[in-house]
């Protein structure tokens, strides 16, 4: 038979392994939430696209900038020219309407680039294959049309508000009325969509009609790493697009809340 004390010592014996794989399975946990702790990110994406299908001239874009609390926020970079991309014969300036900051882009004429499809080159392929050189008009050697896009990235030290931004981040017209819409999807990670209304300015002149494309965005994201990069988001985005000059309008603008997943 087995020995009482050979009982109790074997009872013993488990409970320092267990109270060893609870210290264990702690400090790895302990590690690992310290490791992604400092992986762990706060930004703030702002961009501006523009396109255009023809040559325009006497062009003066306005648009909104993200605002919070009145103030401009993110739009410095592009004023002083820091942003990459921004075309040297562009002038940018903020300017108030009614009293509300909006970014003017003016510019004496604005060119077009399209490009060709990119080519296949197999391995030891020569003479290697001509690069066409961009064109100014559609053909079907350059069918492509390349926008301008010039955005910023901002990062902040603490966490973004992406449950309510509106009032608490940086929006476009936050004095505005967000309109929640019922066909938003109810899947957690996909958050929800607002539309709203911003105004816009455009004005250039042309001899023929001019598909123009104006996209301008303001994203916040909290993102960290747990064996892969896990993130929530919100995102207001502005859309403008015509053929014509318009003058003032009313823009098409979407704000997204709660994407992603909340850690």
């Amino acid at each position: 038979m087995v020995s009482e004390s050979w009982k109790k010592g074997l009872k013993y014996f488990f409970i320092a392994v267990i109270i060893i794989l609870l210290i264990l399975f702690g400090t790895i946990f302990y590690l690992f939430d310290q490791s992604s702790r400092q992986s762990e990110r706060h930004n703030f994406d702002y961009s501006i696209q523009l396109s255009y299908a023809r040559t325009i001239e006497n062009v003066t874009i306005l648009i909104p900038i993200p605002l919070l609390n009145g103030t401009s926020v993110l739009a410095e970079p592009f004023l002083n020219r820091t942003v990459h991309g921004i075309p040297d014969d562009w002038n940018l300036s903020i300017e108030r309407v009614n009293g509300m900051p909006m970014l003017a882009i003016r510019a004496v004429r604005m060119v077009p680039e399209y490009h060709g499809f990119p080519i296949a080159i197999e391995p030891g392929q020569s003479p290697l294959p001509t690069t066409l050189a961009p064109g100014t008009e559609y053909s079907s050697d350059t069918p492509i049309l390349q926008p301008i896009s010039i955005g910023t990235m901002h990062s902040v030290q603490r966490t973004i508000d992406t449950h309510n931004p509106v009032g608490n981040e940086p929006v476009f017209v936050p004095d505005g009325e967000f309109i929640l819409l019922t066909s938003t999807p109810k899947t957690p990670r996909l958050g929800k969509e607002y539309s709203h209304s911003v105004p816009a300015y455009l004005s250039f002149t042309t001899d023929r009609p001019a598909e123009v494309h104006i996209a301008t965005s303001i994203q916040g994201t909290n993102s960290i790493w747990w064996g892969g990069w896990v993130y929530n988001s919100y995102a207001d985005t502005v859309t403008l697009d015509s053929d014509h000059s318009i003058g003032w309008t009313n823009a098409t603008a979407s704000l997204y809340t709660e994407e992603g997943i909340y850690y």
